[in-house]
């Protein structure tokens, strides 16, 4: 989203995708050597284009995996004509390839990843040689922060986009039907929905997003696939969704679930909350981002477990009429368009004075 908004404002976006390691030469070698020593970029979207890129190892796995994987992503950049103003790391495994760059160098932290990745190994020394050696750390939750000792990061959340809050309702609000919209991977809690389901026998849950489980997760993969079949058909997977539908499926909704395992989900800013908030969606959430978040949407239904999770739907179905309003405006003062200032400000040196739903930050 924020891309869509840079290349608005002329300036094109080039990404690296997370590499394929060496296990893609069983499936594709073509494909795996075709992206090994240099980038080749496709355009995506107007002002927008991707490469793929190959390594080894997963740089996450240890030591000399992540310093193999860092030389050949800065080799690849280089053998590519890397050059730009501004280049954004993402993750902190691939740190080590910013020395070799010009221009400005930020990290951009959007997860946890000791919590995210369990199995990732030198988290703790990556993540302090980010806070040593970027020009800036970005974060979208304050929890986050405290990831690089010695430095005061930028907090910029997610936000939502103002087409959605500007899209005509023209779909009848189910009663006793609930929605998720979002990325499904083993940060969902299947076992508390279904056990809401059970408690709840007269609802309906639809989930729509892109299934994102590891490899190593094939077993919560399998039980998120066979929800359909032990709720009769009550729980329904319906894939991705366009954003052109996203506001019908909303406003179709009594209410709005984030059904995370709160051990994983500590420390994010989702997307679906700002989306949820733009149609006034009461948001019924286990705890994690939203318990500790420095930007709770208002009404917001934190729960721990299916009992209160049901009792909180329940609720939401009756709110008054005003707390949908009141979701929307706090929605409309966070839209791309101003987390894109935000983010700008912090990744090109100029720290934001203010911004609305973005707390203020100040040189370390």
């Amino acid at each position: 989203m924020i891309a869509g908004h840079l290349v608005r404002r002329g300036m094109p976006v080039r990404f690296v995708q997370a590499p394929a390691d060496a296990r893609r030469l069983r499936t594709d070698p073509g494909n795996w050597w075709r992206h090994l020593r240099r980038a080749r970029f496709q355009t995506v979207a107007p002002g927008i284009s991707v490469t793929e890129r190959s390594t080894v190892q997963p740089g996450l796995r240890n030591g000399f995996a992540e310093r193999v994987d860092a030389g050949l992503l800065g080799s690849f950049l280089r053998r590519s004509g890397w050059d730009p103003a501004l280049t954004v790391f993402m993750l902190p495994w691939e740190w080590r390839a910013a020395r070799t760059l010009g221009g400005r160098v930020v990290f951009d932290c959007t997860d946890d990843w000791a919590r995210l990745l369990p199995q990732a190994r030198g988290l703790p020394d990556q993540l302090r040689r980010i806070a040593d050696e970027a020009d800036e750390v970005v974060v979208v939750n304050q929890l986050l922060a405290d990831l690089f000792p010695g430095r005061t990061p930028v907090v910029v959340p997610n936000g939502t986009d103002e087409a959605l809050l500007t899209a005509p309702q023209t779909a009848q609000r189910l009663a006793r039907h609930a929605v998720y919209v979002g990325s499904i991977s083993e940060r969902f809690d299947v076992d508390l929905v279904r056990a809401v389901l059970a408690a709840l026998p007269d609802w309906t849950l639809t989930v729509h997003g892109q299934l994102v489980f590891a490899l190593r997760a094939h077993a919560a993969r399998e039980r998120f696939l066979a929800l359909p079949q032990e709720t009769g058909g009550r729980f329904r997977y319906e894939g991705l969704l366009s954003r052109e539908r996203l506001p019908d499926v909303l406003d179709g909704a009594a209410v709005a679930l984030i059904p995370d395992v709160a051990s994983i989900a500590l420390g994010q800013s989702s997307m679906k909350t700002y989306d949820y908030c733009a149609r006034g969606v009461p948001i019924v959430a286990t705890a994690g981002h939203l318990e500790h978040s420095s930007d709770t949407p208002p009404h917001t239904y934190v729960v721990a477990g299916a009992d209160e999770m049901a009792a909180a739907m329940q609720a939401a179905a009756d709110e008054p009429v005003s707390w949908a309003k009141e979701r929307t405006s706090w929605a409309a003062e966070r839209t791309w368009d101003r987390r894109t200032d935000a983010w700008l400000d912090a990744t090109l040196g100029d720290r934001p004075v203010h911004a609305t739903g973005v707390p203020t930050a100040t040189n370390p």
